[in-house]
């Protein structure tokens, strides 16, 4: 980050990943011109307000984290393409998804969703939507499944359980 500070209007791209933040870095949002942003691997709990303050981000990383809860302002980021969640504490993914129109790339693995809204099928331009080791049963498989032309988007699933998921 500081090698990036010296030059921050020529940053657009930033890895953080394994640096054992609780928080994204201040000097984050002087990178004005920043497309893509990793922050994997680390012990965020929370996506600050501020992440609107980076409109050209198209890629946003926060796998194997500690966020619990996905903020409105975060569907205000219109170029957004890839959006990469894996491994954090998600129980529900908003209907402001929708918002992210132009999102190819939803990563949700290994989360607790309790329920998948509607709202995942308008994402038409998404190509991949991973859901592997997302405890779910057939049913709530086969609903979203039934969201996306299977040309366009791959939807990856773990094996189906025997459980109630709240679909």
């Amino acid at each position: 980050l500081n090698l990036a500070l010296k030059n921050p209007s020529k940053v657009y791209r930033l890895k953080l990943s394994k640096n054992k933040l609780t928080s994204f870095p201040e000097d984050i949002f002087k990178l004005s011109n920043l497309r893509e942003l990793n922050l994997d691997r680390n012990k965020i709990s929370a996506i600050p307000s501020r992440i609107t303050e980076l409109p050209k981000l198209v890629k946003l990383s926060l796998n194997e984290n500690r966020i619990d809860t996905l903020p409105p302002f975060l569907f205000q980021m219109y170029n957004l393409e890839d959006l990469q969640l894996g491994d954090n504490y998600i129980t529900t993914l908003p209907d402001d998804i929708e918002q992210l129109s132009i999102l190819k790339i939803l990563a949700i693995w290994d989360n607790p969703i309790e329920y998948y809204h509607n709202s995942l099928g308008s994402l038409k331009q998404l190509t991949i939507l991973d859901c592997l080791h997302n405890q779910m049963n057939f049913g709530t498989q086969d609903r979203i499944s039934s969201m996306f032309d299977s040309k366009k988007t791959k939807v990856y699933f773990s094996p189906p359980c025997a459980c109630d998921d709240g679909h």
